[in-house]
């Protein structure tokens, strides 16, 4: 088997090509063959097919054979007790093998689509952990920008309204010197809980670097985000941060730079440098 061609592809294409022959057949002996006597047939083939889709392997062989040996029943009485039928086309005899046949075919094919799902599934979950942030579960520089980029696009697309948010602890090298890098690094992990408690799930949050963090409001202007700043200088003033001698409250001083989307704006990096620049003029 050619592994540059996915199952699913493989299976579908054998399932499509089945049908089509059945029902090319079918019209070509439209003359000779009862034709609503096999047309029904053909719908419970198609129905056997996709009964085995929904179903598995095991339970669509189980209803094809549960089909195929009603129908095998029926010719027999047809052709040996009740006479109806003095003639066997060949085609009448195929559908013996045919339900079978596509049933096989619908099955594996919904294996397979199962399958390649599952495995798209986790190859997201393993990417959206490679851009996380393990000590706080925001995303990293790579992951947070990937999904700015995406709102910003989003927000150009539909009309709508977002708000960057860039807030650097402005005393952070001093909390080096005084706690050392271990200790500086739990206080980022409180200013990150605390962020955490007081912004809404929707929002997107990111470490940037050592002392900056990004976060990202969907749906909040400038005028909401002005709140929001207010609110995040009020409750990150002191943070309550677990050191390994006891629990201490630690002084921050977090500055906070703001930029709503503007509809002119030809990029991310727009927003970002415009966040950046209000950065500078806060300084906690």
């Amino acid at each position: 088997m050619n592994k540059g061609i996915r199952p699913d592809i493989i299976w579908f294409n054998s399932f499509i090509i089945t049908v089509l022959c059945v029902f090319a057949v079918i019209l070509l002996r439209f003359e000779v063959l009862d034709i609503f006597f096999a047309f029904g047939i053909f719908g419970i083939f198609l129905l056997t097919a996709v009964f085995s889709y929904m179903l598995g392997l095991q339970r669509g062989l189980l209803v094809s054979v549960a089909v195929t040996f009603c129908y095998g029943s029926y010719l027999i009485y047809a052709v040996i007790i009740s006479k109806e039928m003095t003639t066997v086309e060949p085609l009448y005899v195929a559908w013996l093998f045919l339900i079978p046949t596509i049933s096989i075919l619908a099955a594996k094919l919904g294996e397979s689509i199962a399958s390649n799902s599952a495995v798209a599934k986790d190859i997201e979950a393993i990417e959206e952990l490679v851009t996380l942030d393990g000590a706080t579960g925001f995303y990293n520089n790579q992951g947070f920008f990937k999904k700015l980029d995406e709102e910003f696009w989003r927000a150009k697309r539909y009309n709508e309204v977002f708000t960057l948010l860039l807030l650097q602890i402005a005393n952070f090298d001093e909390i080096q010197i005084a706690y050392g890098n271990v200790g500086a690094s739990r206080i980022l992990i409180a200013v990150a809980q605390n962020i955490d408690q007081q912004m809404r799930g929707t929002d997107i949050k990111g470490i940037l670097v050592n002392n900056t963090l990004g976060i990202l409001m969907p749906g909040t202007d400038a005028a909401g985000a002005d709140i929001v700043v207010e609110k995040l200088h009020l409750f990150l003033t002191v943070v309550a941060v677990d050191f390994e001698n006891g629990k201490k409250n630690i002084k921050v001083k977090p500055s906070i730079g703001a930029a709503a989307f503007k509809e002119s704006d030809i990029d991310v990096i727009e927003v970002y440098e415009r966040a950046k620049t209000e950065l500078t003029y806060d300084r906690g």
